[in-house]
């Protein structure tokens, strides 16, 4: 729930970097990873309102100055993200303490939404354009490098194997990375990816638009791994029998095909996916899905309950995908391209 604060101090910041009078109380719409993030009335001729992100320290400033590179971007390309503020000095963003960054885009109306088949529609589509707009090596200044991250997943794999709650889980993700054709993945097309699509990262306006927010990680990597996020937590259902049985663990989630084949067609209707893209869906998901659960793996054991069961979650998907559901969602993706 939003709360109303004082914060006697934003008035002034916002007209000392943008030239804007504040119209009444700024107001903070939630606290979370190093940000405060506000919502800032302005006076009625300077427009409707502002979102302004007070950064900690936390935060560095290369995160800050990635996050708003990423929006001018987008901006220019036109996609439906945040529209960046530039300050009256022509900066992206405003130092506001010793250390801390800030930044304010124009306000979004609009709520974090429900993953239907509506949303799975419009997100597809949104990925497809957003896929589309740095394909070359010079088209974007930042590389993300997913794959580049395998070596410390062993490491939180292998640190955790003697861990009695753990080990067992630890050991079948490293089983799963060693399995994963690198060279494959690695062969992919490139494109300007997210990298963190998930509810909490979108809204949806009451006039029906659904907008990507927090693009601090965004880069050129392969666009199937943000695909693969979306299929590993958007299309999966928790599977009638839940209950672990050593030594013969049941598949925990299936793959919802009315879901998977919306996303994919949506997309498609974007950007085809390439034969080399399709047949490495399935591997895509088991990768950032064993990636996931080794990073909070290594959470849990420092400090239990810190994943709030998405440790076990993610390690629960990747193990479901199985060579037979691998090989169902290669089919669907080359029929949902054909009807594209």
């Amino acid at each position: 729930m939003s709360e109303t604060m004082t914060w006697s101090f934003l008035p002034p910041l916002i007209e000392r970097y943008y030239g804007l009078k504040v119209a009444g109380l700024p107001e903070l719409l939630h606290e979370r990873d190093g940000q405060r993030i506000f919502k800032v009335g302005l006076a009625q001729a300077e427009g409707a309102a502002l979102t302004v992100r007070l950064c900690t320290e936390d935060r560095p400033h290369e995160k800050v100055l990635a996050d708003t590179g990423a929006l001018l971007f987008l901006s220019a390309a036109d996609f439906l993200a945040p529209r960046l503020r530039l300050t009256v000095e022509g900066e992206r963003v405003f130092q506001w303490q010793p250390a801390c960054w800030g930044y304010a885009t124009d306000f979004i109306a609009g709520e974090n939404p429900f993953m239907d088949i509506p949303t799975l529609t419009d997100l597809g589509r949104l990925l497809g354009r957003l896929h589309r707009l740095a394909p070359g090596p010079g088209d974007y200044p930042v590389q993300v490098g997913w794959l580049d991250e395998m070596a410390e997943s062993f490491r939180r794999t292998e640190a955790a194997l003697n861990d009695p709650t753990w080990g067992q889980k630890a050991a079948e993700i490293a089983q799963n990375l060693h399995d994963l054709p690198l060279a494959e993945l690695q062969a992919l097309p490139f494109g300007l990816i997210h990298t963190d699509v998930h509810e909490g990262n979108m809204l949806r306006t009451p006039e029906g638009r659904l907008y990507l927010l927090d693009w601090e990680d965004a880069g050129q990597d392969k666009p199937v791994f943000d695909l693969a996020l979306v299929l590993g937590w958007n299309c999966v259902w928790r599977h009638d029998s839940t209950l672990l049985k050593p030594d013969s663990p049941p598949e925990l989630y299936d793959f919802d095909e009315e879901y998977c084949r919306t996303l994919l067609e949506a997309y498609q209707s974007e950007r085809p996916l390439s034969d080399g893209e399709m047949a490495m869906l399935g591997p895509a998901v088991r990768w950032v899905m064993g990636w996931f659960a080794a990073r909070d793996i290594e959470r849990e054991i420092e400090e239990p309950g810190v994943s709030e069961g998405l440790a076990f979650t993610n390690w629960a998907i990747m193990r479901s995908v199985t060579p037979l559901w691998m090989h169902t969602l290669h089919r669907w993706a080359f029929e949902a391209r054909l009807k594209a």
